[in-house]
């Protein structure tokens, strides 16, 4: 048994959060783990149910100096044995290994050097626009002459990898969510042998799948489950292959539950181009009735790392498209036409034809349906909680 604490930003949020409440009860059920949240914010009214956690609020809301003195105490007086950070790498968390404080392990929920894809957003839609002119020309000039170029020369990738660097010598685990990323980082760094290295890799688990009849009445829905975000999650790519679709497919609605900053320019989209039938249903902590009531969840992100929402789709017997922008997108929906569907990244028009394909055809969808139960039980709980303790057991042995 040993005391861990998984060190977050608000809880419960997106999916990080959700992969750490699904890894809590078979932690504290299996294994004795006591578990402690640190945070900064605690959304009690969206958990679906209590957790054996103990939760510690920080006294700022951010990850600078001004918390790692009430950190550091906090983790002596709750004899922390393993602390995981998910999001946080920086001095804050860095201490606490080099004073000998606890166990770090850093854990990477997302696709190696998807930072340089945000950069690059931020890069090309950061209003430049100001009341004197010649700021607007100075900034102009910045963003064309010398920031693109800089992004287009490798400046911020080899920014990245000094970061997973610092990450990898100022932690005891680097964990990631699947082999390949582990092998990408390592080549990254310039780490040879990543058998014997402090890579590691942890599977994101879900809840159990639960035995749902696919065979039974779903409602000709499509879904979309996650945050509203423009530079990463791309929802008005959704909204461009409904634009196609909802013309030769009258009998079926579009779905979208979440909320984020992007909801407001999606609701214009949908009015200016009078997209029919799409409902916007904002934010829920109980996804499922969605998942088993709808017949194809999709997902059109311009990047991800390890999407929860595709094993939680296939989990309750929903068929799940994607864009191909990540090895872990293809490892969930492959074989293709099997498990799932994926398409070129950012190719409207196919994923417009590869809906299609799956609203027409009610044999082929039901088969991608019952694929999808089967293939999501090498993402269980009890799986990635196994991954964690061998972890856990290897750090404090050592």
């Amino acid at each position: 048994m040993a005391n861990i604490a998984f060190l977050l930003h608000k809880f419960p949020n997106g999916g990080i959060e959700r992969v750490t409440i699904n890894l809590i009860k078979p932690l504290v059920e299996k294994y004795g783990h006591r578990i402690f949240i640190y945070l900064y914010e605690l959304n009690e009214q969206n958990l679906a149910e209590a957790l054996p956690v103990t939760y510690i609020q920080l006294p700022y809301e951010t990850w600078e100096k001004e918390n790692k003195g009430f950190l550091e105490q906090s983790v002596v007086e709750n004899k922390i044995d393993v602390l995981i950070s998910t999001q946080v790498a920086s001095d804050i968390v860095y201490n606490l290994k080099k004073k000998s404080l606890c166990k770090l392990a850093f854990v990477f929920h997302g696709h190696p050097f998807y930072e340089v894809k945000e950069i690059f957003w931020y890069i090309h839609n950061k209003p430049v626009k100001h009341k004197r002119a010649i700021k607007t020309a100075f900034r102009l000039f910045k963003k064309h002459v010398l920031t693109i170029p800089k992004f287009h020369l490798g400046v911020y990738r080899r920014r990245i990898v000094k970061q997973y660097k610092d990450i990898y010598k100022n932690t005891d685990a680097f964990g990631t969510l699947f082999d390949e990323y582990s092998q990408l980082i390592a080549r990254a760094i310039g780490v040879k042998d990543v058998a014997n290295s402090k890579l590691h890799t942890l599977r994101n688990p879900i809840n159990k799948a639960l035995d749902i009849p696919i065979d039974g009445p779903r409602e000709k829905r499509v879904i979309y489950i996650g945050r509203l975000s423009r530079r990463d999650k791309r929802v008005d790519r959704l909204l461009m292959v409904w634009n196609i679709v909802h013309k030769t497919h009258p009998d079926w609605h579009l779905s979208i539950v979440g909320d984020g900053e992007d909801r407001e320019n999606l609701e214009k989209i949908v009015a200016d181009l009078k997209l029919p039938r799409v409902e916007f249903c904002g934010f829920t902590s109980s996804p499922e009735k969605f998942y088993a009531n709808s017949e194809i969840l999709c997902l059109t992100s311009e990047f991800e790392g390890c999407p929860m929402v595709l094993l939680e789709a296939q989990s309750y017997g929903c068929a799940t498209m994607a864009f191909d922008c990540s090895y872990g997108v293809r490892d969930i929906l492959s074989p293709n036409w099997e498990n799932g569907v994926y398409v070129p990244n950012g190719e409207i028009e196919a994923y417009a034809e590869a809906m299609s394909r799956m609203m027409d055809d009610d044999e082929l969808r039901q088969k991608i349906q019952r694929n999808g139960l089967e293939n999501v039980k090498r993402f269980s709980a009890e799986e990635s909680a196994r991954q964690y303790d061998a972890l856990i057991q290897k750090l404090c042995s050592e």
